[in-house]
Order: C-alpha cells, then structure tokens, then sequence
C-alpha cells in the first residue's frame, strides 16, 4: 500500500467514525452505525469535530443543528476546560460554532465565543478543504460571523435533519446520566466509576476533564450520600467505588456501555492524521514513511492509547498502523 492509499483510506475511515458517533446522538446519515458498546464523548468529540469536519461541509453544519436542538445536555465549561488539554483542535473554527449557537440560540455561549476571538485580525481563509489542504470552493456570500474567525464560508443555514439524542443505545448513555444527575461533574464520575472498580480523584478528572477540587468535591458528596464509599486511606491515596452499581445500570435501558478517554484517543488519531495529511510524506517512500511513524508514536503518541479504553486501538504501533482504517471501522 502506498503513502497515498493509506492516507486516503485513513480519511475515509476517521471521517466515517465521525459520522457515525454523530448520527448515533440523532444527526441524520447515510452511515452504517452498527452496534458499539462505546459511550461517545459529547464535548471531546465536539472539539475534534471543529477539526476535522472541515473536510465535510454538511456533517459540519448538521452538528450545529444538533447542538441546537441538544443543547441542554452540552456542559460549555467542560468544553472550554478540554479545549485547553487537546492537542487537536481549530479554536478559530469552535469560536464560529459557539458563536453561531450564541446567535442562533442560547447565550450560554457567548462567552466562550468571545474568548475564542482570535487577538490579532487575520486574514480570511477558506474554512472548508479537501484531503490535499486545498480550498474546496468558492463562496459568493459571506458568513459574516466566520469572517469574525478568520473563516470565508456561506452563511450557516439550519435545517430539521437532526432529532433529540436517543436513549436506548449506549452511545448516549453520559447524555442521559447528566438528564438525571445533572450537567455538573456528577454524570463523568458516577460513569467513570462504573467502569472502574476502584478510582482515585485523579483518574476521574483525567478522563472527565475536571478539575482535581472539582472531583473531589462531588465524590464527598456522593460519599455522604451513600452512593460512593471509599477505602479511607489517606486523602490524596484513597481509592473511591460505586456501593450498588447495578442500581445505577437499572435506571438505564442499556446495561452495558464502556466510556473511553476519548480525549486522548482523538488526540492521537488526529496527530496520525496531521502527519499522513502532510503533502510532502505522500510521495516519499514507504521505508521513510514507516521511520516518520516510529517517530510520531515515540515523540507524541507513546502509550496514550494504552490504557485509553478501546481494546481495538490498545496494541496500535508502528508495524500495524496500516491496519488502523479497518480497527476504526469497528468502531
């Protein structure tokens, strides 16, 4: 397989995933979902989707509609807090989503919106490209809030393409756990805590996104309530775990449903897809290609997919990168 090839079939693969975690939260596609036992991440995938959908006019803007429709359910001081933690991610285009939502719907976004303002004027660029880096085509009218960002589009216009979250898979299940425990921390760590058997404060801000007071307070709470025992070791030492988990499963209709750190996980395959993205790798050979891949797995991903949560992405290295396009299928 060449350079290209593998390029080509890794953006097709990376773009399905996409589409598929956003058409199991209720956006209408053409896209096969299949059965996964994945719980998609709604802000972690909201900040890679700013990236990447670049590529895709129309899932773009169909994951505003969805956004306006779920809005309820989407935590913005999380979203702020890991837009600071990821590596992949287009400030410039979340600003324009935010905004746009800001305008469009509620004004819980607008400061975020405002905070993503680039600090200097830039001049604007097409928002919208194909695999090759290049523009994708030309825009008569301007989206006036796009040109605030640095971004020449056409206007966003709304359609009914997309539905409330589904609550019968297991894609929604953090969706439906902040409905009943709130859009506070409460939802990442009970769902954190059903995964894991045992967890330190620091395992779950790793994954939800929180901060380590954050965590710590909400486990007190839910300690005191009686939902969450602890081994009472030492402050910073103690592990935390669920008295009665399957009480908490018994409120949902899927009982089965795993929660990745999907933060990590976007991270790397958009660091794999930045490199193979690079026109000047595609026609070099295959024995340099697969020297840039030692490199980027030791230098930026190391062990990030590790204990990352998907076992179909656990073993990925150098030597099985080519099959990454399949692994990503299964998902």
């Amino acid at each position: 397989m060449s350079v290209r090839e593998f390029r080509d079939e890794y953006f097709n693969a990376l773009l399905n995933l996409i589409w598929r975690q956003w058409t199991r939260l209720g956006i209408a596609g053409q896209i096969p979902i299949g059965d996964s036992p994945y719980v998609v991440d709604p802000e972690a995938l909201l900040l890679f989707s700013s990236s990447f959908c670049r590529y895709d006019q129309r899932l773009y803007d169909l994951v505003i509609d969805w956004l306006r429709v779920n809005e309820t359910f989407i935590n913005v001081q999380r979203l702020k807090s890991l837009s600071g933690k990821v590596r992949q991610k287009d400030a410039a285009s979340l600003g324009f989503i935010v905004a746009t939502m800001s305008k469009f719907s509620s004004r819980k976004w607008k400061k975020l919106a405002d905070d993503l303002l680039p600090v200097k004027p830039c001049k604007a660029v097409s928002m919208f490209i194909n695999p090759d880096q290049k523009s994708q085509d030309f825009c008569r009218e301007k989206d006036k809030i796009a040109m605030q960002y640095g971004y020449l589009r056409t206007p966003y216009l709304p359609t009914n393409k997309v539905t409330a979250f589904p609550t019968d898979i297991s894609a929604s299940i953090l969706l439906q756990m902040r409905g009943v425990f709130g859009l506070s921390a409460r939802a990442e760590t009970i769902l954190t805590l059903l995964n894991k058997e045992i967890c330190k404060i620091q395992d779950v801000a790793d994954i939800s996104g929180f901060s380590w007071k954050s965590i710590q307070d909400v486990l007190m709470e839910l300690t005191a309530g009686g939902l969450v025992a602890t081994d009472a070791k030492a402050k910073r030492g103690r592990y935390y775990y669920l008295k009665s988990p399957e009480k908490i499963r018994y409120l949902f209709d899927v009982k089965h449903f795993i929660f990745p750190d999907w933060r990590r996980i976007f991270d790397a395959l958009g660091i794999l897809w930045q490199t193979v993205a690079n026109p000047r790798l595609i026609d070099l050979s295959k024995q340099t290609f697969h020297s840039e891949m030692a490199r980027v797995f030791e230098e930026e991903i190391g062990e990030n997919l590790l204990d990352a949560g998907i076992n179909e992405l656990k073993f990925l290295n150098p030597e099985k990168v080519t099959g990454l396009p399949e692994l990503l299928e299964k998902l």
